[in-house]
């Protein structure tokens, strides 16, 4: 599958070292993240039209994919809104997905944890709270994305809808302090 999300798009949300960044590892977790957690959401329908525009050579997406993709501002019922966009979306569903297993190497001799001198591995407790925090990231944008998709319905016949009310319900505001 194409990955609708690059490297380079990556290096504009998270710092990642060079090192780890291989053109192996990285379109692996991109396509997990589309296929698996947001084609679910999205629909087989506008997630097939989407990757049929990147497949064309040269890459042209339609006006209204390109919104969808980058994210912008958008006006509804008179009052102007902003929302990231799916390119994020997938890259914190991806990175979520990247954080949990680039702790560990694949070898001939099994499964290895690299560590040296000048490195410490992260826990497990600390490597979960990073993975939580990039997939509440990216059901936030999820959100974001539903709640724009719904509000130009008739600019995307190929959205089959969802509900945006699972979305507000999922995010409660908690005071901290006094």
């Amino acid at each position: 599958m194409i990955s609708l999300v690059t490297k380079a798009d990556l290096d504009n949300y998270k710092y990642i070292a060079d090192s780890v960044k291989n053109s192996v590892s990285w379109p692996q977790f991109v396509s997990e993240a589309q296929m698996l957690d947001v084609k679910s959401w999205l629909g087989d329908a506008l997630l097939l039209e989407i990757i049929g525009q990147a497949l064309t050579l040269p890459t042209t997406f339609s006006a209204a994919n390109m919104k969808l993709l980058s994210g912008g501002t958008y006006t509804y019922q008179s009052k102007d809104y902003f929302f990231q966009g799916l390119r994020a979306c997938i890259i914190y569903y991806a990175f979520g997905r990247f954080i949990n297993r680039t702790s560990v190497n694949f070898t001939a001799a099994g499964v290895v944890i690299k560590e040296s001198d000048f490195s410490i591995p992260a826990t497990d407790k600390q490597i979960q709270r990073m993975e939580t925090e990039a997939n509440l990231t990216a059901e936030a944008l999820k959100c974001e994305i539903i709640t724009f998709l719904n509000r130009n319905s008739t600019i995307y016949p190929l959205w089959s809808g969802c509900s945006s009310k699972d979305c507000t319900s999922s995010r409660p505001i908690i005071v901290m302090g006094d």
